[in-house]
């Protein structure tokens, strides 16, 4: 790449021949303010913010969207720039109200902040904040709400819908002074809208604002906890804002990769959380409680399994193995079945999906699964599977189909070098069959091939337990008499498993013990229950599609799921006889579930949260209406 150097309030920096100005003043750390700029986002310079001087031409030009040329000289702050600054500051204010005091952005607004370094700290015009009135608009959400007095017009909410989530739910409506941002459609919680949140964390002021969170807390009183979203095998970058004790939102970081599983599905964390072990109901002390289960494994090894929770971190699953049980998972329904077939299996790297110019998506909805994936998803697409939904965004040429059907259509439809993109759908013989297809065409026709799981860590549970038994052939042999008692980490069994099946397998086991977050659900039918930590409250590595990345504590317990084991380990003296190794289900018999992941119902987790719940329960009345 050609290089050329520019000279910057003095200082000179060698940079590529394209570079922007502002990108340039960065390498510097030079500090230029903006408003509609976003390095993820198509160039607007609508705002003007980012005058600077260009020595030679002898004008001011935006940073943001002039270029370099070598031999340039820029001034970032001489007193024509301090002036335009203060200009537009002065321009922006006399449309914006003074009302910081009850604005959810305070602390964390762009306005405030330049105003603070360049502009005036007084009303400049003879009115008060509140007769700076515009007309409103109803964005009829639960979730988000547009306060149009405060918007200064930099469209990046209009931008990052249209560029990164590609739902292209918002529009300017109106001209000039007159625009308003409006849903395309209304009610906006019921229309092509994701509620990824994402028009809330790049508005750099309050004018769209997160109701649960509205009026609950201020940025500087809260905790930032930079970590990855453990909810699918993505891994995305989120940042927690939280007291310690609460979380209070979940939004995204600057990458701008989030979904509403934890944007919206954050209240979870927060729901009706199991604080101690119980015994038959009754609260016991942690000591009591794994001594019991202890005994229980000690006096039964053979008659004893355990279930395992792809939410589970690899620091847990490697302990896991020291138990010396039986283990099982649902992974062995679709996961481990999948690549049985396909063989050694290494996903191609996020740059490679980013740049293809092909994509073929196969089974459920990406954007109900994986919803971050589709941000990247900007060529041509082919989606085949059995109902067109939100994957409608990418405008893709839909073949429908259902079974192995959606197998055989592909076969038909791939290209070369095209990305196939599969989360979730086929179970058992199905998904071997599946895994042996996608490794034909990735030989056959350099097929890149993504296998993206709707769960966190089903890859970390291959990658990091010894022996995995099948899931059916456990509970057939609980069904049977030869397993009494059952320890289960997380509550997957009660969304795999139909409801009636359950219950008699329940009735046949002599102890049913639990590890979970959650004081309800199974908890009310367990003997022994115990609290378990999810991603946001313990340090733990996760095998993510994108490589091994780490989830940190943002709330912090008495307790970590790793001691927990460690002191059951204490009360069992086992030598364990099982042969490593693993063992999918491929006969599905007619009582396991085929679980279906929607946006609103991805987990035992989603499934707790009251801001998903609700989301859904308004978008099916709609959809029934309509």
């Amino acid at each position: 790449m050609e290089k050329v150097t520019v000279k910057i309030d003095g200082i000179e920096v060698q940079v590529d021949k394209g570079t922007t100005v502002l990108e340039a003043a960065k390498k510097i750390n030079k500090l230029i303010p903006t408003f509609c700029y976003h390095e993820k986002l198509p160039i607007f310079g609508g705002c003007r913010m980012c005058l600077v001087y260009d020595v030679k031409s002898k004008r001011s030009i935006i940073a943001c969207g002039t270029y370099v040329y070598d031999g340039m000289e820029i001034e970032t702050e001489n007193q024509q720039i301090l002036n335009d600054r203060k200009f537009i500051l002065e321009m922006l204010f006399t449309r914006h109200p003074l009302d910081c005091p009850i604005c959810d952005k305070a602390g964390e607004c762009d306005l405030q902040n330049w105003g603070t370094y360049w502009g005036p700290q007084n009303n400049v015009l003879p009115i008060t904040p509140f007769e700076k009135i515009r007309p409103e608009d109803d964005w009829e959400s639960d979730y988000l709400e547009y306060v149009s007095n405060r918007c200064v017009l930099c469209i990046k909410c209009v931008s990052v819908c249209d560029n990164i989530n590609q739902s292209h739910s918002l529009f300017q409506l109106e001209r000039g002074f007159e625009t308003l941002i409006s849903p395309v459609i209304k009610p906006m919680d019921s229309s092509s809208c994701e509620m990824c949140g994402l028009c809330v964390d790049i508005c750099p002021v309050g004018a769209i604002l997160f109701k649960p969170f509205k009026y609950n807390a201020r940025p500087w009183l809260l905790n930032e906890t930079f970590t990855h979203c453990s909810l699918c095998s993505l891994g995305c970058p989120v940042v927690i804002d939280h007291d310690g004790k609460k979380i209070y939102r979940i939004r995204s970081t600057a990458e701008l990769e989030i979904c509403a599983k934890p944007y919206l599905g954050y209240d979870a964390y927060n729901t009706n959380r199991l604080k101690n072990p119980k015994i038959q109901g009754k609260d016991v002390s942690f000591d009591n409680a794994l001594e019991f289960i202890g005994q229980i494994i000690s006096q039964n090894p053979s008659k004893t399994a355990l279930v395992v929770s792809p939410y589970l971190s690899n620091e847990v699953l490697e302990k896991i193995n020291k138990l010396g049980i039986t283990t099982t998972s649902i992974i062995t329904l679709d996961l481990l079945p999948l690549l049985e077939g396909f063989g050694d299996y290494n996903p191609p790297a996020f740059e490679e999906i980013k740049n293809a110019e092909h994509y073929v998506v196969i089974g459920d909805d990406i954007t109900d699964t994986n919803p971050v994936i589709t941000y990247y998803m900007k060529k041509r697409v082919v989606y085949i599977g059995e109902q067109l939904g939100r994957i409608k965004k990418l405008y893709p040429n839909f073949i429908q189909a259902e079974g192995r059907e959606i197998i055989e259509k592909l076969k038909e439809n791939v290209e070369e070098g095209s990305v196939i993109v599969y989360s979730s759908y086929f179970f058992g013989e199905d998904a071997k069959y599946l895994g042996e297809v996608l490794k034909k065409l990735q030989e056959e026709k350099n097929c890149k091939v993504v296998i993206v799981p709707p769960y966190p860590n089903g890859f970390g549970i291959v990658n990091n337990l010894k022996r995995i038994s099948s899931f059916v052939k456990t509970l057939d042999k609980i069904l049977s008499g030869e397993i009494e008692n059952l320890v289960m980490f997380g509550e997957e069994i009660s969304l795999f498993v139909e409801e009636e099946k359950l219950k008699e397998i329940f009735s046949k086991l002599k102890n049913k013990v639990l590890f979970t977050p959650f004081d309800d659900g199974l908890a009310f039918v367990c003997d022994v229950v115990i609290p378990l930590n999810t991603w946001v409250e313990e340090d733990g590595n996760y095998d993510f599609f994108t490589g091994q990345k780490k989830s940190k504590t943002s709330i912090k317990n008495s307790f970590k799921n790793t001691e927990i084991i460690d002191k059951i380990l204490k009360h069992i003296n086992l030598t364990s006889n099982l042969t490593e190794g693993f063992e999918s289900d491929c006969t599905i018999p007619e009582w396991i579930n085929r679980f279906k992941t929607k946006i609103w119902d991805a987990s035992y987790f989603s499934l707790r949260s009251e801001n998903l719940t609700n989301w859904k329960i308004k978008n099916q009345e709609v959809l029934n209406e309509r």
